[in-house]
């Protein structure tokens, strides 16, 4: 399981690979329209600029313009369209399957469970996969396709201006990557703190009564309003890191559009390149950073789906976990077949909790989450005086 990509969800994917390949299909041809758009505009500006026409000689160019705007309109519309219906078909499915999963497991599961964080794993968890479906998955086969159609039209009529694209391109998805890493883990924290806030307030509600009996519910206010402080923190410390690589995206392509434009204003200068040729070479360079900055703006859905996806999946089937639970099998998980020393799992757990890890706890944890891999096909053992081996009963 990769830190931005997750097997299972991918499955569902291919479950609809016919509308993503429309949208990637839709948005591939609105990429064509711009060039197309780029071409009739510098006819347009080079003819009456430098050709001294009129309006009645450049005005089947300008209806041709308002025609490609027109289609790239209905495209744009088509691919939201077909986006939103693959993310509401795998939303509606693994709902369906997350409540016959529990259904299945019966009282004997849900009783060891705290009801907010499977209700907050049922409705956010899968909530949190609409933008991973119908933004970030398309986004990035456009992230390619959109750049790989500018550049063969580009180094035909321009090879010096292509070879700056091509060498400047790569900057974007590395800087992406890099402030991912750190993006990954604050997401994490996030959606712990809001199942952790999750459960505890509806186990508040429903204790309520009892609460009341004892006067002890005043206490409650304050115990609520410090784990929403403490979700508040972890939210506005992933919109900054969203804010911050927003930004770098924004001057690398800024930066990489006025290196273009400085290359191409001289040679115009010195006649080594015309003027039609050179405006139509600048319109297209901040379009072709676009979808890879889109990519970046849409990186952040992408980790959040993967981190829901963590916690909705147990083997190939929906199950919710308990934050700790989960944090032990993701330990397990990252080394299938594999000891894991006990000390390592302790170090875990305690990065998933406010409380200190009480004594024993951790082969508590273990014997919970065992019985419960059961029905998802997987198997904990216990290797004596080392740690713990997770794999399939069949080895």
């Amino acid at each position: 399981m990769s830190r931005f990509f997750d097997r299972r969800l991918l499955t569902y994917a291919r479950r609809e690979r016919l509308d993503l390949i429309l949208t990637v299909t839709f948005g591939a041809l609105s990429g064509v329209l711009i060039v197309l758009a780029a071409r009739v505009l510098a006819a347009v500006v080079n003819g009456v600029f430098l050709g001294g026409l009129a309006l009645a000689d450049v005005w089947p160019l300008l209806v041709a313009l308002a025609a490609i705007a027109v289609v790239r309109g209905l495209l744009l519309w088509a691919g939201d369209v077909t986006a939103n219906r693959v993310a509401m078909r795998v939303k509606t499915d693994l709902r369906e399957r997350l409540t016959a999963h529990l259904l299945a497991l019966g009282p004997a599961y849900t009783r060891g469970e705290r009801t907010g964080e499977v209700v907050n794993t049922a409705v956010e968890g899968i909530e949190a996969l609409d933008a991973y479906f119908s933004q970030y998955l398309p986004q990035l086969a456009l992230a390619v396709l959109i750049p790989v159609t500018f550049l063969l039209v580009v180094f035909p009529l321009d090879p010096l201006s292509g070879l700056v694209l091509l060498l400047t391109a790569p900057l974007i998805p590395v800087f992406m990557i890099l402030i991912g890493s750190l993006a990954d883990d604050l997401t994490r924290q996030q959606w712990t703190a809001l199942s952790r806030m999750s459960a505890h307030f509806l186990d508040v509600l429903q204790g309520l009564t009892t609460l009341k009996l004892f006067n002890r519910s005043r206490e409650q206010i304050a115990v609520i309003a410090e784990i929403s402080d403490r979700y508040r923190d972890t939210t506005l410390g992933v919109l900054r890191v969203a804010f911050l690589s927003a930004l770098v995206l924004e001057m690398v392509g800024t930066l990489s559009t006025a290196v273009i434009a400085v290359e191409i204003g001289l040679r115009v200068l010195y006649g080594r390149l015309a003027f039609e040729q050179a405006f139509f070479v600048l319109i297209l360079a901040p379009e072709f950073y676009l979808p890879l900055r889109l990519l970046g703006t849409r990186f952040h859905a992408g980790i959040a789906g993967v981190t829901a996806a963590r916690r909705v999946f147990v083997g190939g089937e929906p199950l919710a976990l308990p934050p700790r639970e989960f944090a032990l099998l993701e330990a397990l998980m990252l080394q299938p077949g594999k000891v894991v020393s006990k000390a390592k799992l302790a170090t875990q757990l305690s990065a998933w909790g406010d409380e200190p890890l009480a004594p024993n706890a951790l082969e508590v944890f273990v014997h919970r989450l065992r019985k419960k891999l059961e029905h998802a096909g997987l198997e904990i053992r216990t290797m004596r005086g080392m740690g713990y081996m997770i794999e399939k009963p069949d080895g």
